[in-house]
């Protein structure tokens, strides 16, 4: 890794403010990085946080019906299925958000971190609403609004970023910075669809899970602002 990616944000030992403009970047008082570290360790948390989605689906006890105990367990199928879905289409445009971008600065740092923070939290909400729909009854509506919060904060998130880069365009490889107005009108879809979610959720639990798989089938669709900016990289 290049001597730009090993150097510490914001100073302390081993930082060199002579530094040439080549190994550090200065962006007003900030320092800026390569990405690479950034998206391996993005890649590591979501995958966890797909993988951890799984460990809610329960296995059958011996001599049960298979295929009644999955009918049973069909409400935590449905949540697992759109909540996996969900978590692969972020990663997916994590990663081609990140062909556009050449350096990352300190605040982009956290508000990635904030964006796997609400992510990693996906498993979390998505149980709770698969044991809620089992159930059924006022509770599955609260879960609703739990599951339909985490995805307006993990989308809230994923907007950040492209806010912080639409006004820190020399973050961005020069050929994708003309489409970064049209990336950012395109993410806030998603905070207003899944506010929409959670509304209806306030009304009807099943219903606000299928606007839930409406958004993700949405941003499944891949943008022309989105295409691969470099394509040797």
């Amino acid at each position: 890794m290049s001597g730009a990616a090993s150097a510490p944000l914001g100073g302390g030992d081993g930082f060199d403010p002579h530094a040439p403009a080549t190994d550090s970047t200065a962006a007003g008082d900030l320092v800026t990085l390569a990405t690479g570290r950034v998206e391996a360790f993005s890649d590591g948390v979501i995958a966890v946080a797909a993988t951890l989605l799984v460990l809610d689906i329960k296995e059958p006890a011996p001599g049960v019906d298979i295929w009644a105990f999955l009918g049973q367990q069909g409400p935590s199928l449905i949540a697992y299925a759109i909540s996996f879905l969900t978590i692969l289409i972020f990663w997916v445009n994590h990663h081609a958000l990140f062909h556009s971008v050449e350096r990352v600065d300190r605040p982009m740092l956290f508000i990635n971190g904030l964006l796997l923070l609400a992510i990693s939290f996906i498993s979390y909400s998505t149980a709770v609403l698969g044991h809620a729909l089992q159930r059924a009854g006022h509770y599955d509506r609260s879960a609703a609004v739990l599951y339909a919060l985490t995805m307006t904060a993990a989308s809230s998130c994923f907007c950040g970023l492209w806010l912080h880069l639409s006004r820190r365009g020399h973050l961005m490889v020069p050929v994708a910075r003309l489409r970064t107005t049209a990336a950012l009108r395109r993410s806030l879809i998603g905070p207003a669809l899944y506010a929409a979610a959670t509304v209806v959720a306030l009304v009807n639990a099943p219903a606000s899970l299928a606007v839930d798989a409406v958004v993700a089938a949405y941003f499944a669709l891949l943008p022309r602002h989105l295409r691969r900016a470099r394509p040797g990289r």
